[in-house]
């Protein structure tokens, strides 16, 4: 699961969002959400799925490919903002 956390934190910080930005996406604090970088809260799957959603992967991408290939994917994406991010929202 440490692959994942790190994984989510180093999308985050590609995309340029603040976590009080993934938060409100996620609907939980900014407090929360670092917690769930930080692995002090245990990351369920409804949490991964609506994080591959953020960033418009799917959930197999976020928990079987590596950080380089992700963001590979992203950049590859004509939906991708200049910001750095391809977040939908």
């Amino acid at each position: 699961m440490s692959n994942t956390l790190t994984l989510i934190r180093k999308l985050r910080e590609f995309c340029q969002y603040p976590q009080a930005a993934v938060a409100e996406h996620l609907g939980i604090t900014q407090t929360a959400y670092s917690r769930l970088e930080n692995g002090q809260t245990r990351l369920d799957i409804e949490r991964i799925e609506q994080i591959a959603g953020l960033y418009g992967l799917s959930t197999a991408d976020l928990m079987t490919k590596d950080v380089a290939d992700l963001i590979k994917q992203l950049l590859d994406d004509p939906n991708h903002n200049s910001k750095g991010g391809g977040g939908n929202w």
